[in-house]
C-alpha cells in the first residue's frame, strides 16, 4: 500500500519566489516537452520519458538553457514522469498546455530526503 503526505507550507518572501521560479520551470519543462511529443507524433515516431530525461540533461549543459540547473533535477524529472502519466492516459493531443493564466506553480519532490522540514 502507498501511503503519502500533503503538507501546507507557509514561505517567507525569499522561498516564495524561490518556489515561484521552480514552478515556472516545471510548467516550461512540461510545455516543452509536450510540444515535443506532438512534433514526434506529427510525425509518426514516439519519444518517452527515458529519452526526454536525456535530452533534459544535455539541456542543462547548454548555455543557452542555464535556467534550468536552478531547479533540482528530481523536481524536473518529476514533472517528465507526470507529462509521460498523461500523455498514456489521455493520449498526446487530449493534453492542456500548462497557461500561466489558469495555472497555480506547483512541483513535488519524490523523495522526503530532498526537503529538510523542521518542526515548529
Amino acid at each position: 500500500m502507498l501511503v503519502g503526505r500533503r503538507y501546507r507550507l507557509e514561505f517567507d518572501f525569499g522561498q516564495r519566489l524561490f518556489a515561484e521560479r521552480l514552478g515556472g520551470i516545471c510548467r516550461s519543462v512540461w510545455n516543452t516537452g509536450l510540444e515535443q511529443r506532438r512534433a514526434y507524433r506529427r510525425r509518426g515516431a514516439f519519444i518517452g520519458y527515458a529519452e526526454q530525461c536525456r535530452q533534459l540533461a544535455e539541456a542543462k549543459n547548454d548555455p543557452d538553457c542555464v535556467w534550468l540547473a536552478d531547479a533540482p533535477a528530481q523536481v524536473i524529472q518529476q514533472t517528465l514522469k507526470d507529462l509521460d502519466e498523461t500523455c498514456r492516459k489521455h493520449g498526446t493531443w487530449k493534453v492542456r498546455w500548462k497557461v500561466r493564466a489558469r495555472w497555480r506553480p506547483s512541483f513535488r519532490f519524490p523523495t522526503a530526503q530532498q526537503i529538510p522540514v523542521e518542526r515548529v
